[in-house]
C-alpha cells in the first residue's frame, strides 16, 4: 500500500492509500492542532484542597449544629 494523496481539509491532514495507484483503498483523516489546542492561552485557576485540619475544624462545626439543632427541637 502506497500513499495515493494528501491535502488539508476543514482543520484535518486527509492521506488516501492506494493499492493498485489509481482507486483509494484506505483514507486517513487527522485532525490537525494548533498550540492554542495543546497548550491554552487562558491558564487554568487551581483551587487549593482544603487541609486536614481545614476539613476536621468543618466536621466539628457540622457536629455542634446538629448536637445544637437535636437540643432545641429542630
Amino acid at each position: 500500500m502506497t500513499i495515493l494523496r494528501e491535502y488539508e481539509e476543514n482543520g484535518y491532514k486527509i492521506t488516501e492509500y492506494t493499492n493498485d495507484g489509481e482507486t483509494v483503498s484506505a483514507r486517513i483523516k487527522e485532525q490537525i492542532l494548533t498550540n492554542d489546542d495543546i497548550f491554552p492561552s487562558e491558564p487554568v485557576e487551581v483551587q487549593p484542597k482544603p487541609t486536614l485540619e481545614e476539613m476536621q475544624a468543618q466536621t466539628l462545626l457540622n457536629t455542634e449544629v446538629l448536637i445544637a439543632m437535636k437540643n432545641i427541637g429542630v
